[in-house]
């Protein structure tokens, strides 16, 4: 129901949307508010002739509104996690099979940044009940996270634990910076670690708030630790 509601006032008022999103960056303190000055200001040189139209000026209006646009994409994709409590379809899956596909599918990025990605150790017999489809994007959102905050030539580790009553799920990254001090915050909405490096990687803090989202509609657990020089975000699934 809140994700309709969102795409119902997207397509009804675009307009507002977009002013929307800008006041929760201004308001953010985690938001770029240089970068959304910089393109109003350009906009309002633009509209007053003071700026003529050139190729910078549009780079730079158009760097701005695909950021907007991804922060409202999402917004809709958190409301969709927000309503997942009463919308999951639950078969067995096996993990080690959507981690499988969805490893595919970040390839390329992966080794764009000469990323090593291993998927050692994986529990094929452990069949967890769970979405399907919402679990990929759990999937997905963490790789996102670890592509992001794995320096070029760094290692990604997925492997999962078998517990007494659940399946643990861990994506290990070398390199990156993470205060102990941040862990408890990383799941929260908005809330970005590393505040200036995050602003030039892109985000808006939500992806691992997404999967805290989309984990707790399937009672299952989330946390994140530094070990081993290693930064580690794991989830639970029951079993």
């Amino acid at each position: 129901e809140a994700a309709a509601e969102v795409e119902l006032e997207v397509g009804r008022r675009p307009q507002a949307v977009v002013v929307g999103v800008v006041e929760v960056g201004i308001a953010d303190p985690a938001a770029d508010e240089r970068q959304t000055e910089a393109a109003a200001s350009v906009f309002e040189a633009l509209i007053d002739d003071v700026a003529t139209p050139s190729r910078k000026n549009f780079e730079l209006l158009l760097e701005e509104t695909m950021r907007l646009v991804n922060l409202v994409e999402s917004m809709l994709r958190l409301a969709e996690a927000d309503a997942a409590r009463t919308d999951l379809h639950k078969s067995k899956i096996r993990i080690s099979d959507v981690i499988t596909r969805v490893v595919e599918q970040f390839k390329p990025q992966f080794a764009r940044k000469s990323l090593k990605v291993e998927t050692n150790h994986m529990q094929d017999k452990i069949r967890p009940l769970a979405d399907l489809n919402k679990i990929s994007q759990v999937v997905s959102n963490l790789l996102q996270n670890a592509l992001q905050y794995t320096p070029a030539g760094g290692t990604v580790r997925i492997f999962t634990e078998s517990l007494a009553e659940e399946l643990k799920v861990v994506f290990a990254n070398t390199g990156g910076e993470l205060a102990k001090e941040d862990l408890p915050f990383i799941f929260e909405r908005f809330y970005r670690a590393e505040k200036s490096r995050s602003r030039d990687l892109g985000g808006a803090g939500i992806g691992l708030a997404i999967v805290k989202e989309l984990i707790e509609a399937h009672n299952g657990r989330i946390g994140a630790e530094v070990h081993d020089n290693e930064i580690r975000v794991w989830f639970t699934l029951p079993v």
